[in-house]
């Protein structure tokens, strides 16, 4: 698993071009980050494609500080072998240059991006309440998968609900244990059970695996589920 987590500002080296790969026009963003949390890492490469390019583009300046979901990947370049983190999603945090970013977004009418609204991200570690289900949605949708944790950060929050769903859960849930540190990203809500109770939990986008994960349950399940599909291909042709 090489998906990471990381939080940081951002040097003076911002560069964006539109490169023609395969014949096709790609935006690239590529920034330096100078990671302080979870783990300190200076100078860490961050790359970003297409739309994202060109949305986050207009709000970076030196010294904002970002937090980055992506996917750690090492590359020759040059000659040289090149470690960089591509990106899957971004949040703005400070230092933001808001607006020439609001005022390119307006432009092209896209949406707001991932620091406004109920959007968050957290970094805790997993409680021993750890719920896993897979339930069918009928026939035509198949199974469907639910996870649901308790995370905990010392600092200001005693076990938040996170609900995972989908893939996601399926993925996730072997790896995870009592005591293994994540981090989240995704949307707060506050919604009334049928008890009467108000719970506020997040709905989590993205996982990153930080410590104490499980990772031989993780990976034997991940080759089961591969041996699983492979069988149902080779018994539907």
């Amino acid at each position: 698993m090489n998906r990471v987590f990381l939080v940081g500002n951002l040097t003076g080296d911002i560069y964006f071009d539109r490169l023609l790969i395969k014949g096709v026009e790609r935006p690239l963003l590529r920034v330096i980050l100078m990671a302080s949390r979870p783990r300190v890492v200076s100078g860490m490469r961050i790359v970003l494609w297409d739309e994202k390019a060109e949305f986050y583009f207009p709000y970076l300046q030196r010294g904002s500080e970002i937090a980055v979901f992506g996917y750690l990947q090492s590359r020759q370049f040059k000659g040289k072998l090149v470690h960089e983190i591509e990106a899957v999603n971004l949040i703005l945090l400070r230092n933001i240059n808001w607006e020439q970013g609001e005022s390119e977004r307006l432009k092209h009418n896209a949406p707001l991006p991932e620091s406004t609204g109920n959007h968050v991200f957290i970094v805790g570690t997993v409680g021993e309440d750890i719920y896993y289900s897979q339930f069918r949605r009928g026939e035509a949708n198949g199974e469907y998968a639910f996870l649901r944790v308790l995370l905990t950060n010392d600092e200001y929050l005693k076990g938040l609900r996170i609900i995972i769903r989908g893939s996601l859960a399926e993925l996730s849930y072997p790896y995870l244990q009592e005591g293994s540190k994540i981090s989240v990203d995704g949307h707060i809500q506050t919604r009334q059970r049928e008890t009467g109770k108000q719970v506020i939990e997040v709905t989590a986008e993205h996982i990153a695996f930080l410590e104490n994960i499980n990772w031989e349950a993780g990976e034997a399940a991940q080759r089961a589920r591969e041996e699983r599909v492979a069988k149902e291909s080779v018994h539907e042709s």
